[in-house]
């Protein structure tokens, strides 16, 4: 018996050795499986990979203009043997359908997929998304103003996560397209303008040509800087509201978009965004102390310049932080710059809220 447990004790080594082992190749071998299509995520990085190369030999197909984008289909891609059929991973006997899109960007081209898998993988508008938002009992939530769909009140799920920054849904305007606010203010510190002005007790902070602007320049500074190749092509130009306003001024879009500067890729809130967060009805004038009142852009997360000036002078601008105030265009403030997402962007993870933000693929 002594000799029996001797050489069980002695072999009860190669067996734990051997276990361990196949627990190593089983890991292996899974991700082997893994990366070689298994999952959605490498089915996309696929169908990029044959896009890239189907338009590699039809450089003329692809878009010229800037934003402009051309699309392949997963079936024209297969028709080229550039890629296989595309089963569903967790369904062989589905067969998925999508497409890419490729996007002009500066001199190189972004290739975005869209992949759908019925009832497994289906990524959605993130407009539709939106869209089917419903107000809760206090009115928080998505309002229709007009052909826009307007996030208002205190307590609103409008968080995007997109180029690894959190962001805010301001709206989906008439264009359907997303205005995006970052939801938190930048580290940084920027002077709105610090050109020479006569007119200014400081002598500096000129309002009178935004073309020329120091935070202009240093918006566009950000936006080359800070986003992907990738993202830029989600993101659209737009015109942007640049109108004077008084302080004591009604809210106004006519008076705000009474100047304005076309095709511009990134901008700041304008004082309406704000009137159009509250649901208090008392909101009226920039100087209105009610429209802190249940709204989300009245914290402290907010700090920024606006993109409208004064009208009283050349050298002052309105800011948001909780109210609307203004100051010399010289001094230095923190901002939330504000994007425009095409209506056409994709996500397939969370509901907006802080702790699971919508996911832009």
């Amino acid at each position: 018996m002594k000799n029996l447990l001797s050489f069980i004790k002695d072999k009860s080594y190669y067996l734990l050795g051997g276990t361990i082992l196949i627990m190593v190749l089983i890991v292996i071998i899974a991700s082997c499986s893994k990366g070689n299509g298994n999952s959605y995520e490498s089915i996309e990085n696929k169908m990029v990979s044959a896009a890239k190369s189907y338009y590699e030999d039809r450089k003329q197909s692809l878009p010229k203009k800037e934003g402009s984008s051309v699309k392949v289909t997963i079936s024209s891609l297969v028709e080229a043997e550039l890629l296989n059929e595309v089963t569903d991973p967790k369904n062989s006997s589905n067969t998925c359908k999508g497409y890419v899109e490729v996007t002009k960007v500066d001199d190189d081209y972004s290739y975005v997929p869209f992949l759908t898998c019925q009832g497994t993988y289906e990524p959605m508008y993130l407009s539709d998304k939106i869209k089917d938002q419903k107000q809760d009992e206090l009115g928080n939530g998505v309002h229709v103003m007009g052909n826009e769909y307007i996030y208002k009140g205190e307590d609103v799920d409008n968080y995007v996560s997109f180029n690894d920054l959190l962001w805010r849904i301001i709206k989906i305007d008439q264009d359907g397209d997303i205005k995006l606010v970052l939801a938190e203010s930048t580290m940084d510190i920027y002077s709105w303008d610090t050109k020479y002005n006569s007119e200014s007790m400081y002598d500096s902070g000129n309002t009178t040509d935004y073309l020329l602007t120091d935070i202009r320049k240093s918006l566009n500074s950000y936006y080359n800087e800070t986003f992907t190749k990738e993202n830029k092509a989600k993101i659209v130009s737009k015109n942007l509201c640049i109108g004077k306003y008084l302080l004591t001024d009604a809210f106004s879009v006519e008076k705000e978009c009474s100047v304005i500067k076309e095709n511009e890729k990134i901008g700041l809130l304008n004082p309406s965004d704000y009137q159009n967060a509250s649901l208090d009805l008392s909101c009226i004038n920039l100087n209105s102390k009610e429209c802190v009142n249940r709204n989300y852009l009245a914290s402290g997360d907010i700090y920024t310049w606006t993109l409208n000036a004064s009208s009283k002078n050349t050298y002052e601008v309105m800011y948001i932080y909780d109210t609307i105030g203004e100051s010399s265009a010289s001094n230095g403030k923190k901002i939330n710059p504000v994007i425009y997402l095409s209506g056409k962007v994709v996500t397939n993870k969370g509901n907006g809220k802080l702790d699971n933000p919508y996911l832009i693929k």
